[in-house]
């Protein structure tokens, strides 16, 4: 049986002709080239990787030591005297050299709480306190009981306005320095600067008497005596530092304060006066020595004022006793 194809077949059978399939194409793959597959895998591995994640994956190098710093590697002789050297050059004002040597010689003695003290004086010497800073405390850990390395950190904390970090360590140096007067000095002073004022009394009393010249020593207690009323205390210790050597401006400024609250204006006045004469841009000794003054002047106009007046008196009293007996001759 013979079929006739339709108007509708007909035209679905150009169509077909006209469109090709639009199925793709099998990638044709040679040992040359990538896969598909392959080729993303590369495209993907060219995406950068974020950065956060990256940095997590990374560990953090670990910061150096001190002495990772500090130690130079060497293979000098084992007789070389690295430190004896760095004394040396220390004595002759040889700074950098003797830095040089120091850390050679830390090198050789890791664990020398000597060493490591010397470097620190060192670069106290040439102006890196905190570098020396660190070495002292570096050398106690290797000797705790090393009296220069407290004795220079209580020196530096003090220096730096930083009392109570000095505080443990003036009190340790006390008690390994016996009897030193530098040690009960250093801890008066920080008593001083805590305002632990029955403390800094009690202290710079020790401090004066291990070292009867420290002027220093004796302001502090009429200083600390002045914080709790203790005037005639601190008139006592400060008039004493007047006659050591080394008096500062700001010793006869408190010296004036004490003479003031007895009511010593005049002795005040002059203390006041020859604290400005010693440091003329020193403004509380200027400013008190003209506020004394005033009172001065005040009081010895009131006094002229006063003896002027008695004086008339007499005047007057003298001169009227030649008339009244006078007038008993004519009666």
């Amino acid at each position: 049986m013979k079929t006739l194809a339709t108007p509708a077949l007909i035209t679905l059978l150009l169509t077909l002709v006209a469109c090709p399939s639009s199925e793709p194409t099998a990638w044709t793959t040679t040992s040359s080239g990538p896969t598909r597959v392959d080729s993303d895998l590369a495209f993907l591995d060219e995406v950068p990787m974020d950065v956060d994640a990256s940095t997590e994956s990374l560990e953090s190098p670990s910061p150096m030591t001190l002495f990772e710093k500090e130690a130079v590697p060497h293979h000098d002789p084992k007789f070389h005297d690295h430190l004896e050297e760095a004394i040396m050059f220390q004595e002759e004002g040889r700074a950098g050299e003797a830095i040089d040597a120091l850390r050679l010689a830390l090198f050789d003695a890791p664990g020398s709480a000597t060493v490591w003290m010397n470097l620190g004086l060192a670069y106290d010497g040439v102006g890196r306190g905190t570098r020396a800073e660190d070495c002292a405390r570096q050398a106690l850990i290797h000797e705790p009981r090393m009296a220069d390395a407290h004795r220079f950190l209580a020196r530096r904390m003090l220096d730096s306005g930083e009392p109570e970090a000095a505080r443990p360590h003036a009190q340790k140096l006390v008690g390994l320095a016996r009897g030193d007067s530098e040690a009960e000095h250093l801890l008066g002073r920080t008593y001083v600067a805590l305002s632990m004022w029955s403390e800094a009394i009690a202290q710079n009393r020790r401090a004066v008497a291990a070292d009867p010249s420290n002027v220093y020593a004796y302001n502090n207690l009429g200083f600390a005596a002045l914080q709790v009323g203790r005037t005639e205390l601190a008139l006592q210790y400060l008039e004493a530092a007047l006659e050591l050597d080394g008096v500062e401006p700001y010793m006869l400024n408190n010296l004036g304060i004490a003479y003031e609250r007895t009511g010593r204006d005049t002795d005040a006045l002059s203390v006041y006066a020859r604290a400005v004469d010693l440091d003329p841009g020193y403004v509380k000794a200027r400013a008190n020595r003209d506020r004394v003054r005033a009172v001065v002047d005040a009081a010895v106009a009131d006094e002229v004022s006063r003896i002027l007046a008695e004086q008339a008196r007499k005047r007057r009293g003298v001169e009227s006793t030649p008339h009244a007996a006078a007038g008993s001759l004519r009666e």
